[in-house]
């Protein structure tokens, strides 16, 4: 179990300070600077590019901060902190050692994410506004959200992002279970505290009040049956935890600021924000008014398809959101971690929380087109992508010899390789879309499991297939084979074990989703051929 410490946050430099800026702090540090910069040592230099941090694990001897070549000097701001393990439990009493090998390198060059500037922001603005920041619960969870989010760049998760197991399991449990009663002293006794501190404990953890919180989830829910059934307001209350159809009416009308037959009127429109799923949209012919920059920047095979489409910075921009005037926003479910973000887009448009990374590939679109009154374009979608499917695997098949594997890896900031499952990275496309079989230890360890699994470089060849399809963070693919063919156990791989080793560009298969699946499959199998 690792927990981090929040050491400092500060402005290390800005617009009229004279350079070089000589760069103090504790360690381990990152820096992000909002313009490129370089940061000299003794023996060596780098340049951060904006929209890039850099992680710093120990000091120094003469380094500072320059702004890069024909740019100014600009915020550069900076987060020091500690990291700790769990090393022992004992009955009462958990001991933590420091531990900073779960870190990327030192001095390590990464993508900072556009949604995680929002969370940078507020850190720093509570950071300052905090007399006692070790004891203040909301810096820690932030900390944890946005070290999280900068190091490992996965999706956030479909809960809240909190160490707290005990408030993790009423989280789960209200999702589960929103049409039975769910009362406060149901859950505090069912997670061992007394009423008052589970209130307590909730709102610091999620950010929400326990009741708002299950009245949101029961509103969500009801969102989904309105416009995805023709059931009439009663049943629909009865299915949601609601006494009865006044009850739900009224509840809704304040959450959502439309009645329900009002916002049933929605369900054909075309006036869409995107902050996730844009490629199931695309699929039923929806192109969505605006979508975030980093879905667009990380989906740049569907990018293509929608060159006119407003790319929004991230998605907690408000106003610019709001200058759209969308009828609808479509959201996935990790948009529970930031319950003022939602409130703030629910009263611009109803908001429609969509179960991220949980549904089936073609039922994710499904539900979408049920929603959306695409039924018919749903069917007709996937029928044209199994066709296309089947058309791939005839092409395949005379290079897929009996016996031949495949499997995906994705490289992750920590070096690690990420061998995912059905739910992310073309995994699905791999084996249920072209039928490949997977290495046997893939099958077990990943696909029979149902969770994603990493592992050092140097254990590779132990799920190592026939057909590696590798998913990198760069454009320049052939220089990167390059450089893994330099190291033994690539050597090792293609030379002893004779696998093929397909590269992929990340941002072209960080999602996959919809339309995003035939264009994913057009890549995988054109990369097959070459190398036939």
């Amino acid at each position: 179990m690792l927990t981090y410490e929040l050491l400092d946050t500060r402005l290390l430099a800005d617009e009229g300070m004279i350079s070089p800026v000589v760069l103090t702090g504790m360690f381990p540090m990152i820096i992000i600077p909002t313009q490129p910069i370089v940061i000299q040592a003794e023996k060596h230099a780098c340049r951060i590019g904006k929209g890039q941090f850099i992680l710093l694990l120990y000091p120094e001897q003469g380094i500072y901060i320059v702004p890069s070549e024909g740019e100014e000097l600009a915020p550069v701001y900076s987060i020091s902190f500690n990291s700790y393990r769990l090393a022992k439990r004992e009955k009462d009493t958990l001991l933590y050692e420091k531990d900073t090998t779960h870190l990327p390198a030192h001095g390590q060059i990464m993508e900072f994410p556009r949604y995680a500037e929002g969370l940078l922001k507020k850190l720093m603005e509570q950071f300052q506004q905090t007399q006692r920041p070790h004891a203040t619960p909301k810096l820690h969870l932030l900390l944890h959200e946005l070290l999280d989010t900068i190091f490992e760049r996965k999706s956030i998760d479909i809960s809240f992002v909190t160490n707290d197991q005990a408030i993790q399991q009423a989280v789960t449990y209200i999702k589960q279970h929103f049409e039975a009663p769910l009362t406060r002293s149901f859950m505090a006794n069912m997670t061992g505290f007394n009423e008052s501190y589970f209130s307590s404990l909730f709102k610091k953890e999620t950010g929400w009040s326990f009741a708002e919180y299950v009245n949101q989830i029961r509103i969500d829910q009801a969102k989904l049956m309105l416009l995805g059934t023709n059931d009439k307001l009663q049943d629909i209350a009865l299915k949601t935890g609601f006494a009865d159809g006044s009850y739900l009416g009224k509840t809704f009308t304040k959450y959502v600021h439309l009645s329900p037959s009002s916002f049933r009127k929605r369900k054909h429109t075309n006036r869409i924000v995107s902050i996730q799923f844009l490629g199931a949209l695309l699929a039923l012919k929806i192109q969505p008014l605006a979508t975030t920059r980093e879905l667009l920047q990380s989906s740049q095979l569907l990018h293509k398809r929608v060159p006119d489409i407003v790319e929004i910075a991230s998605f907690d921009q408000i106003e610019v959101i709001q200058q759209l005037d969308p009828e609808l926003i479509v959201a996935p479910t990790y948009l529970y971690n930031y319950p003022d973000i939602l409130k703030a887009l629910e009263q611009i448009a109803p908001v429609l929380m969509i179960p991220w990374g949980q549904l089936d590939k073609l039922e994710e679109v499904r539900l979408l087109g049920r929603l959306f009154g695409r039924v018919q374009e749903t069917e007709e979608w996937i029928a044209r992508l199994q066709q296309i499917a089947m058309g791939a695997r005839k092409a395949i098949t005379p290079i897929i010899e009996s016996g031949t594997t495949a499997g995906i890896f994705e490289l992750g900031h920590d070096n690690l390789w990420l061998m995912p499952y059905l739910s992310v990275r073309s995994a699905y496309t791999l084996y249920q879309l072209l039928g490949l079989s997977a290495p046997q230890r893939i099958q077990q360890e990943v696909l029979q499991t149902g969770k994603h699994l990493k592992v050092e470089e140097q254990d590779l060849p132990l799920y190592a297939a026939s057909h590696m399809f590798l998913i990198v963070p760069t454009d320049d693919t052939e220089s990167f084979r390059a450089k893994l063919m330099q190291r033994s156990v690539w050597q090792r791989l293609v030379h002893e074990q004779g696998c093929q080793l397909h590269l992929l560009k990340l941002n072209e298969f960080w999602f996959d989703d919809g339309l995003s699946l035939e264009l994913q499959l057009d890549v995988m199998v054109k990369l097959l051929m070459e190398q036939s």
